[in-house]
């Protein structure tokens, strides 16, 4: 941990100590293997004794909770979130994850019988500004990071081939493969070219900051279907077109009954909304967006977007039941793009 995440750390567990009058403690490096938490943290109360496995994070947001509950179930204790604040949209959201969480603001939310403690609505004594954002997890950035994660092996293409695949100007590619080896996750090998690394944390990094930061520019706008399976009449490669998030996982997996249709498109949205009889609607079940990638994905069914950006779309959502289904095409269809040689 940094100095921040220390800082973080102590003030919650002074926070949920004053708060609940429950004392709580940590422990460091209790852990001899390569898995381990944070932190190990014990909670005692009324003569019994919890222990949970904590990680401490900056910040918590509906795009990045599938991201945190997954890394949170890896660990031998129950995995409990120890960050800066939860607002209480978001610790609704954990809450019905089921992820632990406590923060400086004094946000709880433990469920561990016979200890149960949920409290929301606290403001932290400061309000966190805004985390700086790295060049690479930036619109432009992230498109280049989408092209190399979903192609393995181009980081060591020429930056001519990368910058098409990335639909992203030159100049892009060269600034974001640097800020990539600045913060270890591209080797020069010299001869034998670049390599990418570290791109598991690379990918869970790009499926947090897609959301928030390049999803919103892509956005052509959301409408609403008449009727709840109209998406499986629809032959999507029609209209330039692809399905991304729970239609597509459905396709993937079979495992998920779809609420939210998402479109990828290369052309203007006309021609679909009115051949599927779409309304606009601010609240509907329908999405649709730019497509932000020109390269092929080698897919029997060039119908869906690529697994990772499926993935990608399910976490965002901090609904239980997608995140589940992302796990499965984490398992089936994402790990060969990020294994490492």
């Amino acid at each position: 941990m940094n100095f921040r995440e220390e800082n973080i750390l102590q003030k919650a567990l002074d926070k949920f100590q004053k708060t609940t009058g429950i004392e709580i403690e940590f422990h460091k490096d209790v852990y001899d293997e390569p898995l381990r938490p944070d932190v190990l943290i014990r909670i005692t109360h009324q003569r019994l004794e919890w222990y949970f496995a904590g990680n401490v994070k900056l910040g918590v947001t509906r795009a990045n909770i599938g991201i945190l509950a997954q890394e949170l179930m890896k660990f031998r204790e129950k995995g409990l979130l120890i960050t800066r604040y939860v607002p209480p949209p978001v610790a609704e959201l954990l809450k019905g994850l089921d992820v632990p969480f406590i923060d400086t603001a004094g946000n709880v939310y433990i469920n561990d019988p016979p200890l149960y403690v949920f409290i929301k609505g606290n403001k932290p004594d400061e309000e966190p500004g805004p985390e700086p954002i790295q060049r690479i997890f930036r619109p432009a950035g992230l498109q280049v990071l989408f092209a190399l994660l979903c192609n393995p092996g181009m980081e060591g293409e020429p930056f001519r081939e990368i910058a098409k695949a990335a639909d992203v100007a030159l100049g892009t590619v060269s600034a974001v493969l640097k800020e990539l080896e600045k913060m270890g996750y591209l080797i020069d090998m010299g001869r034998r070219g670049r390599r990418l690394v570290r791109k598991d944390d690379l990918l869970k990094r790009w499926v947090t900051a897609y959301p928030e930061q390049l999803k919103p520019k892509k956005f052509k706008g959301r409408f609403k279907a008449n009727e709840d399976d109209w998406w499986k009449e629809v032959d999507i490669q029609d209209f330039g077109a692809c399905w991304g998030g729970e239609i597509a996982a459905a396709y993937l997996t079979e495992h998920l009954i779809p609420e939210l249709a998402t479109v990828y498109t290369t052309e203007p949205i006309g021609k679909f909304v009115l051949k599927n009889r779409l309304k606009r609607d601010p609240n509907g079940n329908v999405e649709i967006l730019n497509v932000f990638w020109k390269f092929g994905q080698n897919r029997v069914n060039s119908g869906l977007a690529h697994p990772i950006l499926v993935y990608a779309d399910l976490m965002a959502t901090g609904d239980n039941r997608n995140i589940e289904t992302a796990g499965l095409i984490y398992d089936e269809e994402i790990i060969r793009f990020i294994r490492e040689d």
